[in-house]
């Protein structure tokens, strides 16, 4: 099974680029205050080289430079691709984007014509601006082909001129979101609970620090995970709690927690048929976890980790869980169905206490595409942040900032828990509220409780997780129509971090 889509090779070049056996060049351009392309530095001595082509094209009005612009010249043999970058004066998390989005379209322009492009990063201005700028270009290259018969010519290799980026760590993030994007998008029955373990086995089975332990169905039931049982026991393919640790550093391991239902129909409050097309990607935030994991150890990252999937198809059938039925969940939590949709934070909140009470995680993050009710608020490129400590807060503010994935702190309204309790005559607590209002911060609520009081961080990534209504307005490196693998930058950025103290 081909499962795992390489990115391009990575290599640096440090020769003339016009000598070079790449066939296409990737030269950004910067504006200046009068919204002028700045002919300096390597852009400019290339223009002079190709026979002054681009001044041409700016003096006629045709290249403004502005960000994500791209103009294109034959010359030397070669495709030369100028790309806007705007103004380089501008807020930092502003100006990593339009490098971003320069790169991106840019690369995107040629990743189907060529096999080889040449980034000419010189004229950028530090390290995390090089990084961001061909990570960028490599995610904007990625193609999905592993169910279609006939496979499209593709990016071979990417060089970068200019600057001795860091090759192994640029491509261990890249990889990382390349793995997630794999495993968002894959068919359910394609990459079922069980298979989908036996893939995470193979994928760590060379590092030496890496140890995976996945919990089968008689395990699951012996033990007491009442959420990840129920949820999946109505799929032929029963669920799997899948947890990696990662052992890099010292002390107690912090703990990424990715909702992985692998296909969401409902259950038997089943959902409506356009609203179940791309439930595939509701393992998304499981799929970010995984690539979290396997960047974090191609990275080799100086903290311990601990990366937790719990795995089901929630699907209606004569041994499904029922609407009204009583969950024990394993901290012993007795929580009332009202609604079999709502099956996310089910198998969240076994995963969270067990991470809190058995793992002894220092802090807790969880990702998931939760509610639709975040969608509304926030949009489909947006992942909502809730939490109470402020300090993991700022930290992934800035975190999102650097990386490009969005994030907007949402409030944790403890007049709300009221929804939990009244919901429920029979248990104590209710996984869903008995009002549609605050639907987001329920479903925060509801996972608060399984916390156990360490610190911690949700994100609902059900807007940019699933990224299928992102064609008109979602980044140049996210694919259309498919799950962009949000989040393993983002928490990336977070752990890095952490680590560096």
């Amino acid at each position: 099974m081909v499962l795992f889509t390489r990115p391009p090779r990575l290599l640096l070049y440090e020769g003339d680029p016009l000598e070079s056996d790449y066939d296409a060049l990737l030269v950004p351009v910067w504006q200046d205050e009068q919204d002028t392309p700045v002919l300096e530095g390597y852009a400019g001595q290339l223009d002079e080289a190709i026979g002054g082509l681009l001044r041409s094209a700016i003096e006629a009005g045709g290249f403004r430079a502005s960000p994500g612009e791209v103009y294109k010249v034959y010359s030397k043999g070669k495709l030369i691709v100028f790309t806007g970058l705007g103004k380089s004066n501008v807020a930092i998390t502003t100006k990593l984007e339009n490098i971003r989005t320069g790169f991106a379209r840019a690369t995107r322009d040629v990743v189907e014509k060529r096999e080889s492009l040449l980034a000419c990063v010189g004229d950028l201005g530090d390290e995390v601006e090089v990084r961001e700028a061909i990570t960028a270009s490599l995610l904007a290259a990625y193609r999905l082909e592993t169910f279609k018969s006939e496979k499209k010519r593709k990016l071979e290799r990417v060089g970068v001129h200019g600057y001795r980026v860091d090759v192994d760590e640029v491509i261990g993030v890249v990889e990382g979101v390349y793995l997630a994007r794999d495993v968002a998008n894959a068919p359910p029955t394609y990459l079922s609970p069980p298979r989908l373990a036996e893939v995470v086995r193979d994928l760590f089975s060379g590092f030496d620090n890496v140890d995976v332990e996945v919990f089968d169905y008689e395990r699951l039931v012996r033990e007491g995970f009442g959420g990840i049982v129920n949820v999946g026991k109505g799929s032929e393919y029963k669920p799997r709690l899948i947890i990696i640790k990662y052992n890099g550093g010292d002390g107690e391991p912090i703990a990424v927690i990715g909702k992985t239902i692998v296909f969401d129909t409902g259950g038997i409050n089943l959902k409506s048929s356009e609203r179940m097309h791309g439930m595939r990607a509701d393992k998304a935030g499981g799929a970010a976890a995984l690539g979290i994991a396997w960047a974090t150890a191609k990275l080799r990252l100086k903290l311990n980790l601990v990366v937790m999937m719990p795995a089901a198809i929630n699907a209606p059938s004569g041994s499904a869980y029922l609407p009204s039925d009583v969950i024990r969940m394993w901290d012993g939590t007795m929580v009332e169905v009202n609604n079999t949709d709502a099956e996310g934070r089910l198998v969240l909140g076994d995963a969270l206490a067990y991470a809190a009470k058995a793992l002894n995680a220092r802090e807790l993050i969880d990702l998931a595409t939760l509610t639709g009710a975040i969608v509304v608020a926030l949009g489909p490129l947006i992942a909502g942040l809730f939490t109470r400590n402020k300090e993991m807060e700022s930290a992934f503010l800035e975190a999102a900032g650097t990386s490009g994935e969005k994030v907007w702190p949402m409030p944790m309204e403890d007049a709300y828990k009221v929804y939990m309790t009244r919901a429920s005559p029979l248990g104590d607590l209710a996984n869903s509220g008995f009002v549609r209002a605050a639907g987001a911060i329920y479903g925060a609520l509801f996972l608060e409780r399984f916390t156990h009081g360490k610190p911690w961080v949700h994100l609902d990534i059900a807007g940019p997780g699933i990224g299928f209504d992102t064609d008109a307005v979602g980044p140049d490196y996210w694919p259309k129509g498919l799950a962009p693998g949000y989040g393993v930058r983002l928490i990336l950025e977070y752990l890095r971090s952490k680590a560096s103290r």
